[in-house]
């Protein structure tokens, strides 16, 4: 008894971050914001093991942190963003474009709640406000 183990689970000890990128990409690759220690045989492995996605082929560089110099009663301070570490995945069939969640044309859903708000705005309210 005391040699068997129950199932076990490994969690990863790193995070990535999908980010959509400033300018456009082809369909086939994706940008992540990645830990500075990972390799790019580790962001392969993440993402084939973990999330079952086919990776082609890895990019990485590494963006230095913006500084800012701020100044305080007189004195000037130098603040440094932290560095980050950016992978671009080709993925190896399949294709990735980020949603529109905020498109200018607009959902009819949107148009029938901004009707009704005015609805609302005119009516009465029947909560008391409190007198102070």
């Amino acid at each position: 008894m005391a040699g068997k183990l129950g199932r076990r689970l490994f969690l990863p000890s790193w995070y990535i971050k999908l980010v959509r990128p400033g300018v456009d990409l082809p369909d086939n690759e994706v940008m992540f914001h990645v830990p500075l220690k990972m390799t790019k045989l580790d962001i392969r492995n993440y993402l084939e093991k973990i999330y079952d996605i086919r990776v082609a082929k890895v990019n990485t560089r590494i963006q230095l942190g913006k500084t800012r110099t701020i100044v305080t009663k007189g004195v000037p301070q130098k603040k440094k963003r932290p560095d980050v570490k950016v992978a671009y995945i080709t993925l190896a069939d399949g294709t990735f474009r980020f949603p529109n969640l905020f498109s200018k044309e607009g959902h009819k859903d949107e148009k029938e709640v901004a009707s009704t708000k005015g609805e609302h705005d005119s009516k009465e309210s029947t909560v008391a406000t409190p007198v102070w």
